[in-house]
């Protein structure tokens, strides 16, 4: 076959079933993203003979014979092709993952379709600007303006990355290739709550191209949080890298280590696993009840109260509220929910470890490498120089990045073969076992003078934590922190964060 990319030849037969994105990422075009790999980001935009096209669901022998274009061929950073001039001078980014697709597709548009953007741009989502700046983008409004010596305070200057953001020459976590690199799959658990009895890896370390399948006897046996925060003592030491207790449908169960993505996926498929199914529990009143499941145990001392599944309460007032209640002309009750929200980054989980100079490097895609650092030299015994932990371009984290989730496989298996290792999240993985924001209920009594003054102020939180307590005491005290912000001489605040059998809930935004 002959492909045709940038008015470059390639002779080169793609994978069976391979799709143009991950041929071109192949050939070393790193500039087309992957969001999601099912057609609706269109991070991954291409043109082929002209017309923009999402990559990730055209299967790659389609462009045989044909010219296809990336965001490296539309223009370069000499030389930028007017849309890119547009997008860095507006500018039309931030994380800038979303951007080469999002120039992809604007540069092919006419003038009808600028007329009715929302409709055009449809195909292609962005999860930082709020399409604002996009528009600008697209419609030729800049706003960056030149720091002239003692004006500079409130100019608002160009970012310093925008020409490799805006030509695909930004380099994030996955944009790169490792001679001999490994890739990790993981097998998700399919119960909410099981204990596991069996884990036969025969067949699936029979897969050609499997080198390693790791369960919880492979991993060091240390409780950890996988929050990442300054000081780790504000969170539960309640998980490990993997257990043979599983609290959540998607909890890691084996990871399978491979020569490539394919093989790691077919061995993870070979694995077989016999469970005792135990009781379980999603909603955190429930939870809270008398002879609820109870999800960590007794003896465990990081649960404000394992018995009813709760990891930490906050309680306090001012005042005296039912006095305030009394001298109130309206009192308002209701009782309203806040929803579980994935974080939605463009880019996914992902993490690349490898040895040198006897030294675990480990690249990735994190809010606080330096604190991903810590966890991954306390799981297995590092001193700080014998590890590095360093990211290159984040595409966007909302929170969700606050996690160590991927860090610690990657390690494991570069620790165990001494091979470079990759892990990349799909985008079902972010939805289903990755961290979303804490689902609360927030019950609430205010009463008030007819002129609008509060006399008091009532406020009740049940904050589901999931199966893991990841972040559980900072979203709680951040909701109660709200009260505060509030002029009332009278105030109570109850709160509670509960474990249940759902997805660990982490940081999301403010």
């Amino acid at each position: 076959m002959s492909y045709t990319v940038n008015d470059r030849q390639f002779h080169e037969e793609p994978f069976p079933g391979q799709c143009l994105r991950t041929f071109l990422r192949h050939l070393g075009h790193h500039g087309v993203k992957k969001g999601c790999d099912g057609g609706d980001c269109g991070a991954c935009t291409v043109w082929l003979d002209g017309t923009p096209i999402h990559s990730c669901i055209t299967p790659a022998f389609r462009a045989d014979g044909r010219a296809v274009t990336t965001i490296e061929g539309l223009g370069t950073p000499e030389d930028l092709h007017p849309i890119q001039q547009q997008f860095r001078d507006a500018p039309g980014f931030q994380c800038g993952f979303c951007t080469a697709g999002m120039i992809m597709t604007s540069a092919a548009l006419t003038d009808a379709q600028k007329e009715d953007l929302p409709r055009a741009l449809k195909g292609n989502l962005c999860r930082c600007t709020g399409y604002r700046s996009i528009e600008d983008a697209v419609n030729g409004v800049g706003a960056i303006e030149v720091a002239l010596p003692g004006q500079a305070v409130g100019t608002s200057v160009g970012a310093p990355a925008a020409t490799d953001v805006v030509t695909g020459r930004a380099e994030y976590t996955m944009d790169t290739a490792i001679d001999g690199m490994l890739h990790l799959k993981v097998l998700h658990s399919p119960h909410a709550h099981a204990r596991i009895t069996s884990i036969d890896t025969t067949e699936a370390l029979a897969v050609p191209g499997v080198h390693r399948v790791y369960t919880w006897k492979d991993v060091p046996r240390k409780l950890f949080t996988t929050a990442i925060h300054t000081d780790h003592l504000v969170d539960p030491d309640d998980t490990y890298i993997l257990d043979n207790v599983v609290r959540f449908v998607g909890q890691r169960v084996v990871a399978v280590l491979a020569d490539s993505v394919v093989a790691a996926e077919e061995g993870r498929r070979k694995v077989k696993v016999d469970y005792e199914i135990l009781p379980f529990v999603f909603d955190p009143e429930e939870a809270m009840a008398d002879g609820a499941p109870a999800l960590h145990g007794s003896d465990d001392p990081f649960v404000r109260d394992p018995e009813h599944n709760i990891l930490l309460e906050l309680h306090g007032h001012v005042g005296d509220v039912e006095a305030g209640f009394a001298e109130a002309d309206v009192i308002h009750e209701g009782t309203y929910f806040s929803p579980r929200v994935q974080h939605a980054h463009l880019e996914t989980h992902g993490s690349i470890s490898w040895m040198e100079d006897g030294r675990l490097h480990v690249r990735t895609s994190s809010q606080s490498p330096s604190i991903a650092k810590v966890k991954l030299a306390h799981l297995f015994d590092l001193r700080p120089d014998q590890l590095r932990v360093f990211c290159k371009r984040v595409g966007g984290g909302f929170g969700g990045k606050q996690e160590v989730i991927s860090e610690d496989l990657v390690a494991l298996a570069t620790l165990d073969t001494g091979r470079p290792v990759c892990l990349e999240f799909t985008r079902e993985e972010e939805f289903t076992t990755a961290s979303p924001r804490h689902p609360m209920k927030l019950t609430i009594k205010l009463g008030a003078k007819s002129d609008g003054t509060l006399t008091a102020f009532q406020y009740r939180n049940i904050s589901n934590t999931g199966a893991y307590g990841n972040h559980g005491g900072e979203t709680l005290f951040a909701g109660g922190a709200a009260v505060s912000l509030y002029r009332c001489a009278n105030k109570k605040f109850d709160a509670y964060s509960v474990y249940t059998n759902n997805v660990p809930s982490g940081a999301l935004r403010g």
